[in-house]
């Protein structure tokens, strides 16, 4: 009987698991974030836009307040096999397209790589917390 109970709860804790999976969707990445770039720190809203996908603009640039406005993240499209957002960045000092890839840390940080050719930059971005 024993052994009977404990495999139920098994055969129970991997339903369960299995159900929560898929239904998954992905974190939100809309709001306000600041990147940790020591040397050019700035601050982008990121929004899901009606194509459904999400945009990034720069909303605070220190260093270059003219940047303020300019849209840097375009298209980018959560990928469920890679739990992952893609999509292009156009880095506010270059004139030019990389590809972007987006991954959720946790709630309040993100892990973005920006590619270009061979050239590969990490960006980490931190949640702006409203203090009211």
């Amino acid at each position: 009987m024993k052994s009977l109970v404990k495999h139920s709860g098994i055969v129970a804790a991997f339903l369960f698991y299995g159900l929560s999976t898929l239904g998954q969707t992905p974190g939100n990445i809309t709001g306000n974030w600041k990147s940790e770039i020591r040397d050019k720190p700035l601050e982008m809203e990121i929004y899901q836009s009606a194509d459904s996908a999400y945009y990034g603009k720069i909303i605070n640039d220190k260093n270059s307040p003219s940047k303020n406005g300019t849209l840097v993240l375009k298209k980018l499209k959560y990928d469920k096999a890679s739990q992952k957002f893609t999509g292009t960045m156009r880095p506010p000092d270059a004139d030019m397209e990389a590809d972007a890839t987006i991954s959720i840390i946790d709630n309040d940080r993100l892990k973005m790589i920006v590619r270009k050719l061979f050239i590969t930059r990490t960006v980490y971005l931190t949640r702006i917390k409203n203090n009211k």
